[in-house]
């Protein structure tokens, strides 16, 4: 696969397997520097089909105090995704985290 393109609200997001020069997996760096933040419409869903396909479970699906459902994965290449649910809105003077979140 040369590239996959995503389209979010007009940009475009383009995804490339790993080549030669500067394009390498993140695991061949021994990590990586960035995640991708992805809402989804349902994360414990999202979470069962991409494990049996090969990405670590990181952090299981779990409600935050932010007001979303979040689960960590790495894809078998290395990069970190961090996807969402939204549950509910929180009111900014609210989103404050607590002592086990500190």
């Amino acid at each position: 696969m040369l590239h996959a393109e995503i389209r979010i609200a007009g940009a475009v997001l383009m995804l490339g397997d790993v080549s030669e020069g500067p394009f390498t997996a993140p695991t061949a760096l021994g990590g990586t520097s960035t995640a991708l933040h992805v809402f989804v419409p349902d994360v414990d869903a999202l979470v069962r089909a991409a494990v049996p396909q090969g990405a670590e479970l990181l952090q299981p699906p779990a409600d935050q105090f932010h007001g979303d459902r979040t689960a960590i994965l790495r894809d078998p290449f290395g990069h970190l995704w961090i996807f969402l649910t939204h549950l509910k809105d929180i009111p900014s003077a609210d989103l404050r985290p607590g002592p086990a979140d500190a």
